[in-house]
């Protein structure tokens, strides 16, 4: 459907009358500087089979039916399939996921890689400290499980994510980081040492008036304090995410070579 616009309140497919209301659904553009509003649009196909067309790498969230956007979570275009027989343990998926999710960053601020890298380390101190609580929650399954196989129910971070903002200067708000957690947009601001630009002050306001929240982080007590500074600036929902999750699952569950979506 070229050059729909990117948001509009329903789609009529004269083939099966079906209505389509978008605000059942969520799409989070992320991995780009911008993205062209009037290229991003959701449609049917004849089967009634939700289709989204986007330039940029996206996440399609049902808020109704998702309350979170978890590392477990399929949504993943890899470069090259992964070699399920080395995706032995939780460790080894959240490496391969964090070098993944590294290659949206911006090459040129290695501010975001950091975070990354550190917000990885969060997740995977949340489950140590945890071990005792989370080995009792795996008691019923017997050896299945490993305790630290419920690193993967943590939140998703998107790279370099396009907020909708129909309120901003552009309809689509760039920030480092989004999530989507707790049936709400949450974004990840990377702050430097420099004075806020006026750029930066209309961002937030934007981001504001849209009721995301937002999480400011400070490069340098990330690259000094690393875990324990995320320990205190991230929310709540960020430190004990498996709660509300029966098992703990993987992205790569259930796949072989071929199932793996490529580009």
């Amino acid at each position: 459907m070229p050059g729909a616009p990117a948001l509009y309140s329903q789609f009529h497919d004269s083939r099966r009358h079906i209505i389509l209301d978008l605000s059942d659904w969520l799409i989070i553009p992320f991995g780009a500087a911008q993205v062209d509003p009037n290229r991003v649009a959701i449609t049917h196909d004849s089967e009634g089979e939700v289709l989204v067309q986007c330039p940029t790498p996206y996440v399609r969230i049902q808020p109704a039916r998702q309350a979170s956007l978890r590392l477990n979570d399929a949504q993943y275009v890899f470069p090259e399939a992964p070699d399920l027989r080395t995706m032995s343990d939780a460790t080894v998926q959240l490496n391969f996921l964090r070098h993944h999710l590294q290659i949206y960053c911006d090459l040129w601020r290695k501010s975001q890689k950091i975070f990354l890298e550190k917000y990885f380390e969060f997740i995977m101190a949340q489950v140590e400290d945890s071990e005792t609580t989370l080995t009792v929650k795996l008691k019923t399954f017997g050896g299945l499980y490993d305790y630290r196989d419920w690193a993967l129910s943590a939140p998703r971070p998107l790279p370099r994510a396009l907020i909708h903002t129909p309120e901003g200067p552009g309809t689509y708000t760039p920030v480092e980081f989004a999530f989507w957690v707790a049936g709400k947009i949450t974004v990840v601001l990377l702050a430097g040492t420099g004075t806020p630009t006026q750029a930066d002050t209309i961002r937030r306001t934007t981001l504001e008036r849209r009721k995301v929240e937002i999480i400011d982080i400070s490069v340098s007590a990330l690259q000094k304090n690393g875990v324990r500074y995320l320990s205190h600036a991230l929310p709540d929902d960020f430190t004990h995410f498996w709660e509300g999750e029966i098992m703990p699952s993987s992205p790569f569950k259930g796949a072989t070579l071929g199932e793996i979506i490529q580009f």
